[in-house]
């Protein structure tokens, strides 16, 4: 008799391990055991606080609204708990952009889609939902999207990229576990054999009275952003190993909504990002290549300014922009799953091309390093609507720019300025803590164009002046800041700047009111400054009484 060969003895094993796999899972079936949810297995978070809640509208239906407790970081939507018939309901997740920094929904992509799909595709009605949360990374997002999938979605549209360092995590487990094993248990997660044993093993420990072992980080229940702790972007070092896990959480991240998305019958598009390269300079660097990049522009060889400017985003060490390898994550995983991508960073670089003869994306299109302008949010709609054409999602696409322009009239229309003047306020304060005083200033200028009488938007123009050196100007803007209201923030740095340009006596009545400060470090630099000023005037007695308070 002929002995088998090992590679046909390894098929057959191969082929009765499948059809007992196939077994198991088609009996747990029929016993009612269903794969456990894509959890994450690196972190989790210490307790979870849904975006929406049920309540009754006004004529007894059900629906959906935004709990009051999550307003700080999404914007109040209302849809019916379950959607009409003909209805196609639309989830866009991410993080700020996706809310619609710098305003709001009604201006965000989400909003013009609100408008924009009806006339598109008239075929359906729809529902467009903004779950965007600010500064949300991915494993905050498929949290969002795990929440959405119970809520009857037709589809999912995933902006996430930016916000991935913005979270401490230390990564323990992944230094226990190779790429190929966190691989291998991505799939195995998704099986109900896997949800059997799990059980099995949890059922279990409890009964020893224990709990099944996990190395999963904790982290707290709403956004902890590093920026929040610091004055700066100082918390943050250069560490290729922890930027290579985030990268690795990331890429899981993307396959996780993919998974929470079909297990809902739902479609799923991603956003290959976009950012301020031109405009906006690493929020922390240690290389020239972004001053390289506007030598290099300047000279008009755009496209070696453009791979410098990619290299200032690449090696920011304190990164709030997307960068090449988060690009390519996106890229890569849409392209594996046959997911549609929106090609966002494509078209408007080659918008800008066609526009300014360059490709190098700037303030012309973003109001800071990652936010874009209105018109862009308009924009980014109408290629997600090409992108939902040209994968047959949706039926047909009736726009036209008559259609588009009448649309987009009537949301510019219905802008809020005061709103308008707030987010340019934000902007200019996220700018002035990352210590870009001149992108912060002209900030500063845009809110104050709007909100002429706003002391925060003032007191921020006037520190970042008296930063850049501009010390005549800085006074000015005190000066009028101090006509609006005597505001409590500015009274030491002003005090502090008259006694800097010699203006003694007109600094201590500043210096004076900042000694009141409850915070003590603010009372005793003005009392450190007051006593130096004291002397200068030759008021001895004065200098030493302040002294001897600190």
């Amino acid at each position: 008799m002929k002995r088998l060969s090992r590679r046909k003895k390894f098929f057959f094993a191969a082929i009765t391990v499948a059809f007992f796999f196939v077994g198991i899972e088609t009996l747990l079936k029929i016993v009612g055991v269903e794969p456990e949810p894509l959890r994450d297995p690196y972190v989790g978070f210490a307790s979870y606080s849904p975006v929406m809640e049920r309540s009754q509208a006004e004529d007894g239906r059900e629906v959906l609204m935004t709990a009051a407790a999550k307003q700080v970081w999404f914007n109040a939507q209302t849809v019916p708990l379950h959607k009409s018939a003909g209805t196609r309901r639309i989830v866009c997740v991410g993080g700020s952009t996706t809310y619609g920094r710098p305003l709001a929904d009604p201006t965000s992509y989400s909003g013009y889609l609100r408008k924009l799909l009806p006339i598109a595709d008239p075929s359906h009605a729809y529902e467009v939902i903004n779950a965007g949360g600010v500064s949300y990374a991915s494993y905050r997002v498929a949290a969002v999207m795990d929440e959405f999938a119970d809520y009857e979605p037709d589809l999912f549209i995933v902006f996430s990229a930016h916000n991935e360092f913005l979270e401490r995590r230390t990564y323990a487990a992944m230094f226990e576990k190779s790429q190929w094993r966190m691989s291998a248990e991505s799939v195995l997660r998704q099986t109900r054999s896997w949800s059997a044993i799990e059980r099995g093993l949890l059922r279990g420990r409890a009964a020893l009275g224990g709990t099944l072992h996990t190395a999963r980080e904790t982290l707290s229940t709403e956004v902890d952003e590093r920026l929040n702790h610091t004055p700066g972007p100082s918390d943050y070092v250069r560490d290729d190993v922890w930027t290579q896990n985030v990268l690795r959480h990331y890429e899981f991240n993307l396959n996780r909504m993919i998974a929470i998305a079909r297990g809902a019958g739902a479609s799923i598009v991603f956003v290959d990002p976009a950012s301020n390269e031109k405009d906006c300079s690493p929020f922390k660097a240690d290389e020239p290549y972004y001053e390289d990049g506007r030598d290099l522009f300047e000279l008009g060889l755009y496209d070696e300014a453009g791979t410098a400017f990619q290299a200032a985003i690449n090696r920011d060490i304190c990164p709030l922009r997307a960068t090449s390898e988060i690009s390519d994550i996106v890229r890569r995983v849409a392209t594996q799953h046959h997911a549609p991508l929106v090609p966002f960073k494509k078209r408007l670089r080659q918008r800008c091309l066609d526009e300014y003869g360059h490709p190098c994306l700037g303030d012309e299109y973003f109001v800071d390093h990652v936010h874009p302008t209105v018109e862009v949010h308009r924009d980014l709609a109408t290629w997600i609507i090409d992108t939902l054409t040209e994968s047959n999602w949706l039926n047909e696409n009736r726009l036209n720019d008559e259609r588009i322009a009448k649309i987009d009239n009537e949301i510019r229309g219905a802008i809020n300025s005061r709103d308008h003047g707030i987010g340019f306020r934000n902007l200019a304060k996220v700018f002035h803590w990352s210590g870009k005083f001149d992108e912060a200033r002209r900030r500063a200028l845009d809110a104050l164009r709007i909100l002429p009488d706003d002391p925060e938007s003032r007191y921020v123009l006037a520190d970042c002046l008296t930063r850049l050196g501009k010390t005549d100007e800085a006074i000015e803007q005190y000066e009028d800041l101090f006509a609006i209201t005597d505001y409590e923030r500015a009274m030491l740095p002003f005090g502090e700047l008259l006694a800097y340009t010699g203006q003694y006596g007109r600094a201590k009545a500043y210096l004076i009111m900042a000694t009141a400060s409850p915070s003590e470090s603010v009372r005793r630099r003005a009392l450190e400054t007051l006593a130096r000023v004291h002397e200068a005037l030759g008021e001895t007695e004065l200098a030493a009484d302040a002294r001897s308070q600190f």
